[in-house]
């Protein structure tokens, strides 16, 4: 009976082993496909995560190119919405949800306060959480749905940038490093995929020496339709009576209390050392004018800052509407929406300028009554004579030069002033650092200098129109 009793309790215990292990199984099955829920979760998530991120880069890009664009350029929506999905297409290449991106991106350009907001979304879907579509159906979702925003301020600002630059004879040997840091500007303010008509910069060229070559320009400012003038080097002007007019942009015809106004009151033509083919180029949006004009440049004569400096000033004013042609003239001073800037650079000192002479004493020896007598009389000259003097700081070029740049800053033109050379304590750096803006003076020891010096002055004022 024992024996019997003690075999019953060894079946009866095999048995609830059996049972036992038969209840693990499911149990366990159910743990598994719950991690492989919770895994598949894990793994969708990160992957929509890591493609919102990837979206969300897309638009960052994608709307600080275009703020770049439309701080330079007019773009119409369409042209918007072209270069939005170019640049989201090139920074998603190859995912998979650059298609639902595309179709779902939406911008809203503010022209008054100067933003653009671009927007899209995407989804992905939910391949790891399904278990032959039942875990999806019931337990998650078919999609992943993400979005992206970006809101970036662009300029509301039109620029204007008169490149005033020495093309004296000093010069002749660094000529095609002053091309190519003078064509740096232009390509990087005038893009060559811009069209001229969109652009929102205007640049002028005033090329100087012993003065400025204005070419068809020099005829109406030296004496107009009144007096016969010859050559197109113009140098500069003086003060006539009650009008000081030297050192301002009073137009070239403020004389009124006459018909025709007196000679002196017009600019002068002291020179005929002008390099022929530097030529003035006034202000213009298109980098088909611009280019082939600083190619053109060659380099003669003394240096005459002051004259250069006077009509780069003059192609920035909105005084000189009978001299340029319209879209030339320069914006007014009180349009909010403009900002001026001028870069004037040098290699030298100061050694020329100009004054206009009415009468000037003339003196002869003269056989009279069985002497020589030495005699001086005055004479009519009215004419601009040319005077050489040496260079240092305090000299009548230098003087007249920094008095137009302290007018030009107080017009509210930006100036930024460029020595090439090494000496710091020259005068034509001295020079440069007073006409210059503060923190705007820049020197330029080597060719690589001058070209990166023209370069990093052109970035800034895109930094400084972009940021306005």
């Amino acid at each position: 009976m024992t024996k019997n009793f003690v075999a019953g309790l060894q079946e009866s215990a095999e048995r609830f082993r059996a049972d036992q292990r038969g209840s693990v199984l499911p149990i366990f099955a159910i743990m598994v496909i719950l991690m492989i829920v919770i895994f598949g979760a894990a793994v969708d998530i990160s992957r929509s995560v890591n493609a919102r991120e990837k979206l969300s880069y897309a638009i960052d890009a994608a709307s600080l190119s275009v703020a770049a664009t439309l701080s330079t350029t007019v773009m119409t929506d369409d042209e918007i919405e072209q270069a939005l999905k170019e640049s989201i297409t090139a920074n998603l290449d190859g995912a998979e949800f650059i298609e639902a991106a595309l179709d779902n991106l939406e911008f809203a350009v503010d022209s008054d306060a100067g933003t653009v907001a671009v927007s899209s979304s995407a989804s992905l879907r939910s391949y790891f959480i399904d278990l032959g579509g039942y875990t999806r159906d019931h337990f998650g979702p078919q999609f992943l749905a993400f979005g992206a925003n970006a809101q970036v301020s662009y300029s509301k600002f039109d620029v204007e940038l008169a490149l005033v630059v020495d093309v004296t004879g000093s010069m002749s040997g660094d000529m095609e490093t002053l091309r190519r840091a003078s064509k740096e500007v232009v390509n990087i303010l005038l893009p060559a995929d811009e069209e001229p008509e969109d652009a929102k910069v205007r640049i002028s060229l005033v090329p100087y020496s012993q003065g400025v070559n204005l070419g068809l320009f020099a005829n109406k400012v030296k004496g107009g339709n009144h007096y016969p003038v010859s050559g197109t080097c113009v140098t500069e002007r003086q003060n006539y009576e009650d009008y000081s007019v030297q050192f301002t942009d009073a137009p070239f015809d403020y004389y009124e209390d006459s018909d025709p106004p007196p000679l002196p009151t017009f600019f002068g033509g002291g020179s005929s050392r002008c390099s022929s083919t530097s030529a003035m180029v006034p202000l213009t949006d298109n980098r088909d004018i611009l280019i082939p004009a600083i190619t053109a440049l060659t380099a003669t004569g003394g240096t005459a800052g002051q004259t250069g400096v006077a009509w780069g000033w003059y192609s920035l004013s909105p005084n000189y509407l009978d001299v340029w042609p319209s879209g030339s003239v320069g914006a007014p001073y009180d349009d909010d929406e403009t900002l001026k800037f001028a870069i004037i650079m040098t290699d030298g000192d100061n050694n020329r300028y100009y004054d206009f002479v009415e009468q000037r004493e003339s003196c002869s020896w003269t056989y009279r009554r069985g002497r020589w007598r030495y005699e001086c009389e005055m004479v009519d000259v009215n004419q601009w004579f040319e005077y050489g003097e040496s260079e240092y700081y305090d000299n009548t070029s230098s003087t007249r030069q920094r008095a137009l740049c302290a007018a030009m800053k107080d017009a509210g033109i930006e100036i930024f002033g460029v020595y090439f050379g090494s000496s710091d304590t020259s005068t034509g750096a001295r020079n440069m650092k007073s006409c210059s803006s503060e923190g705007n003076y820049y020197k330029a020891s080597s060719s690589s200098g001058l070209i990166n010096a023209f370069a990093n002055i052109a970035r800034k004022i895109q930094q400084i129109y972009m940021s306005k």
